[in-house]
C-alpha cells in the first residue's frame, strides 16, 4: 500500500516539480537552523537549481540519444572538413583563447578589452605575460622572424628555443608558427590559438577511434575528455598541450601507417611528411618534465603497432622509413647545432638549472585535487588552479575494472588491444610507484624520470588513466559484471572514501556544502555508469562534467586590441617611429613585457635565461651572479646604489643608478608609478606622457 503511493506520488509530475523546487529551500533550513536570503544562500540554492539543470540536460541526452547517435556518426564522418572550415572561419574573424584581455587591467584602459566569452585570467600569466608579447615582438623590427631579434633581450634570445615564429627551415617542426609567416602578426596569432585548440580536439578524437575500434559517441566524448581536461585548459597555452598534441599526432601517423601497408605509395609519402614535422615538434617543445614520461606512452603505442606488422613491412616501406628517420635527425641536428650554446646556458642557470628529481613526494592530498576541478573555472579561492589541476576519471572504479581484467585475462586475450592495454596498466602502476614511492637516484636517471617533477607526471597519469577508463567501458560495455546491488554499494563506497579524503586534505576549506552535494552526485554518477558499462549514460555524464571543468578556463577572443590599440601603446610607437633603435626599460616585468609586445628595444621583462649583455656591464665582478642568472621575471628601480634583489625563485629586482643607464645607452623608462621630482631631477628625467588617472608614464633619459 505504501509503495502504490509513492508511484502514485511519482507519477504525479507536479508534486514532484514542487518537491524539487522546495527541497534546496528546505536543505538551507535543515542546514542553517534558519532561512535568510543573502548572497550566500541564494549561490547554495542556485547551485542545486543548477544541478537539476544539468540533471535535466542528462536525461534530454538519454531521451534522444537515437537521434543524438546519427549526428554523432555525420559528426565523425565529416570531421575533417568541420575542423577545416572552422579554422579558417576563426582565423579570419581573428578569434583568440589568448588572456590578453588582462592587459586592459594592467594599462588601466578597460574599453580595449577583448573579451568576447568568459574570462581573461591573470593565472594564465605564462600566456598574456610571457609567450604573446615574445610571438608579437618577433613579428616587429629590422630581426623581424630571425633567430636573434635585438628588441628582445637584445638579441641574446634564441627565438627557437621559444614560442615564437622563425623563418628557417627548423620552423617546419613549429606548425604552431606558420601562421605569422603566411598571414602576419593578427591572423598569425589567431591561427596559433585555433589551430592548437582544434588539433588537441582531433587528435584525442582519433586516440579514441583507435582504442575503441572506431566507436562514434565514445571518440567524441572521449576525445573530449582527454582534450579539455583542466590539466589541458589550465596549460593550454604551455609546453603540455604542444607536447601533447604533438606527441599523439606521431602515434596515430605511425599507426596508420604500420596497419594500412597496402596503401598507395603517396599516401605512405603523406604519412612519412606527417612524421617529419610531428616528431621534431615533440623534440622542440623543450620541456623534458613532460616529454620523458609522455614519451614512454609514446613507446607502448608504437611497439604495439610495430611488432605485429612488421613482418609485412616491403623494401619500398624500408625505404620511406629510412629517409624519414634520416630527415627527421637532419632537422633536429639542424636545431641542436642552432642552439647549442643557448641550451648551456639555459642549462646553467640557478633556477630552474639541471634539476634531479627520484619522485615519492606526491601525496594523497594532491591526488585528489581532481575532485575540485570542475569547480576551479568559477572560484577565486584557489589562488594558482593551474597546480592541481588535472583529469577527472573515476579513479577507483578504473582499479575495480583493472581487477576484473586481470581475473579474466585468458578470454581478454582474443581482444585486438589486449598487448596494448597490459601495458598500458602496467606503465600507469609504474607512474603511481613514480609518484607516491619513488625511484631512487640511479634508477630515476637511468630512466630519465630524474627531469620529471611529480605534479608533471601526473599529468600523464591521468592521460592515462582516463584512456584505460575508456578501454574497459568499451570492454565491459553491455555486460553484467556487477548486479545493481553491487554496482551501487561500490560507488557509494567510492564517494565515501572521497569524502573521507577530502574532510582530511587541504582542500577541506575549498570543499563547501553545496560544492560537496555536487561532487558526490559526479562522483557517484561516473563511478556507476563506468562498472554497470553504460556507455550512454557514462558518456553523456562526462561529456557534461568535462564541458563545466574545462571549456570555461580559457576565455574567446578577438584581435590584439589590449596590446595595439591603447593610448600607451599609441604613444611608445609614436616614439618609436622618431627613435627605432633606442633602449627602452620598465619598471617591473609587465611595463617591460608591454614594450616588447609593441616591438621596442626593452632590457627588462621576461627573460628565459640571462641576458648577460648588460648584466655584465653593471655587475662586472659576477657580484649578484646567483641573483641573476636564472629564468626571470625582471623589475627595475632607479637608486643610488646597484643592486640585485631576489623576490621570488622567478622574480629579481635590479636597482640601476643613473651611471647605469648611461652605461647601458638607456633612453626611455615606461613605469605604472609616477617618478618624484626628486628622482625626476636626479635621473634627468623629461616627462613624455603622463596621465595620472590610469598611472601610465613615460619618461626620457637625457644623458648628459
Amino acid at each position: 500500500m505504501f509503495k502504490e503511493k509513492i508511484k502514485m506520488i511519482i507519477k504525479n509530475k507536479i508534486v514532484v516539480f514542487i518537491i524539487a523546487v522546495l527541497l534546496p529551500i528546505l536543505i538551507e533550513i535543515l542546514k542553517f537552523r534558519r532561512l535568510e536570503f543573502n548572497m550566500s544562500s541564494a549561490i547554495r540554492i542556485g547551485f542545486i537549481y543548477g544541478l537539476y539543470a544539468l540533471i535535466g540536460v542528462f536525461f534530454l541526452l538519454k531521451r534522444y540519444s537515437e537521434k543524438l547517435d546519427k549526428v554523432f556518426a555525420v559528426l565523425i564522418k565529416n570531421r575533417y572538413i568541420i575542423a577545416a572550415a572552422a579554422l579558417v572561419i576563426l582565423v579570419l574573424f581573428r578569434v583568440n583563447m589568448s588572456s590578453i584581455g588582462k592587459w586592459s587591467d594592467y594599462v588601466n584602459e578597460p574599453t580595449s578589452n577583448n573579451v568576447l566569452l568568459g574570462i581573461a585570467r591573470a593565472i594564465r600569466s605564462d600566456d598574456w605575460l610571457v609567450q604573446s608579447p615574445m610571438m608579437l615582438a618577433q613579428t616587429q623590427g629590422e630581426d623581424a622572424y630571425k633567430i636573434y631579434n635585438r628588441n628582445i633581450a637584445q638579441g641574446t634570445c634564441n627565438m627557437l628555443m621559444v614560442s615564437a615564429p622563425v623563418k628557417d627551415i627548423v620552423s617546419l617542426g613549429k606548425p604552431f608558427m606558420w601562421g605569422f609567416i603566411l598571414f602576419g602578426q593578427e591572423f598569425g596569432y589567431s591561427f596559433y590559438w585555433m589551430l592548437k585548440i582544434i588539433a588537441i580536439i582531433m587528435v584525442s578524437i582519433e586516440i579514441v577511434r583507435k582504442i575503441t575500434n572506431k566507436d562514434n559517441l565514445l571518440s567524441l566524448v572521449g576525445g573530449l575528455v582527454l582534450a579539455i581536461a583542466p590539466a589541458m585548459m589550465w596549460w593550454f597555452s604551455s609546453a603540455i598541450a604542444d607536447g601533447y598534441i604533438f606527441g599523439m599526432a606521431s602515434i596515430l601517423l605511425f599507426s596508420y601507417y604500420m596497419n594500412n601497408l597496402d596503401i598507395k605509395i603517396w599516401k605512405k609519402v603523406l604519412i612519412a611528411i606527417g612524421l617529419f614535422i610531428c616528431i621534431p615538434s615533440f623534440a622542440f617543445v623543450l620541456y623534458p618534465a613532460f616529454q620523458v614520461p609522455f614519451a614512454f606512452v609514446m613507446l607502448i603505442f608504437m611497439i604495439n603497432d610495430f611488432i605485429p606488422n612488421m613482418k609485412n613491412l616491403k623494401k619500398k616501406d624500408y625505404i620511406i622509413i629510412s629517409i624519414t628517420v634520416f630527415c627527421i635527425f637532419a632537422l633536429i641536428a639542424r636545431y641542436v647545432l642552432l642552439c647549442m650554446n643557448d641550451m648551456v646556458t639555459m642549462m646553467s642557470t640557478v633556477y630552474p638549472g639541471n634539476r634531479i628529481v627520484t619522485g615519492g613526494n606526491f601525496s594523497i592530498d594532491r591526488f585528489i585535487s581532481y575532485f575540485g576541478n570542475i569547480f576551479y573555472p568559477y572560484s577565486k579561492s584557489i589562488g594558482n588552479p593551474c597546480e592541481p589541476s588535472s583529469y577527472i576519471y573515476p579513479f577507483i572504479g578504473l582499479i575495480v575494472l583493472i581487477i576484473y581484467s586481470v581475473k579474466n585475462i585468458k578470454q581478454d586475450k582474443k581482444d585486438n588491444n589486449f598487448k596494448l592495454t597490459i601495458s598500458l596498466i602496467i606503465l600507469y602502476f609504474i607512474y603511481l610507484i613514480w609518484e607516491f614511492v619513488g625511484f631512487g637516484e640511479v634508477l630515476a636517471k637511468l630512466t630519465f624520470m630524474s627531469m620529471s617533477p611529480t605534479p608533471r607526471s601526473h599529468v600523464i597519469l591521468g592521460i592515462i588513466g582516463t584512456i584505460l577508463t575508456i578501454i574497459m567501458l568499451k570492454k565491459v560495455e553491455n555486460k553484467k559484471i556487477f548486479t545493481k546491488g553491487q554496482a551501487i554499494l561500490i560507488s557509494l563506497c567510492v564517494v565515501f572514501v572521497g569524502y573521507v579524503l577530502i574532510k582530511n586534505s587541504s582542500y577541506i576549506s575549498f570543499f563547501s556544502f553545496w560544492k560537496l552535494e555536487i561532487f558526490i552526485v559526479m562522483i557517484f554518477a561516473i563511478s556507476y555508469f563506468l562498472i554497470t558499462g553504460n556507455k550512454k549514460a557514462w558518456c553523456y555524464t562526462m561529456l557534461i562534467v568535462a564541458i563545466v571543468a574545462g571549456i570555461t578556463v580559457n576565455p574567446i577572443c578577438i584581435g590584439l586590441s589590449p596590446i595595439k590599440d591603447t593610448e600607451v601603446s599609441k604613444q611608445i610607437q609614436s616614439i618609436k617611429e622618431n627613435d627605432k633603435n633606442a633602449t627602452w626599460i620598465g619598471n617591473s616585468n609587465i611595463t617591460g613585457q608591454y614594450l616588447m609586445a609593441n616591438g621596442v628595444n626593452c632590457l627588462n621583462g621576461v627573460n628565459t635565461y640571462p641576458n648577460f649583455k648588460w648584466l655584465k656591464v653593471v655587475d662586472p665582478d659576477g657580484k649578484y651572479n646567483e641573483v641573476y642568472n636564472r629564468y626571470a621575471h625582471i623589475h627595475i628601480k632607479l637608486g643610488d646604489e646597484t643592486n640585485f634583489e631576489l623576490v621570488a625563485p622567478d622574480v629579481y629586482q635590479a636597482t640601476l643608478t643613473y651611471q647605469n643607464l648611461i652605461d647601458l645607452e638607456i633612453t626611455y623608462i615606461y613605469s605604472s608609478e609616477k617618478y618624484s621630482i626628486n628622482d625626476v631631477e636626479k635621473f634627468n628625467l623629461k616627462e613624455l606622457y603622463i596621465d595620472d588617472e590610469i598611472k601610465q608614464y613615460i619618461y626620457q633619459i637625457k644623458l648628459n
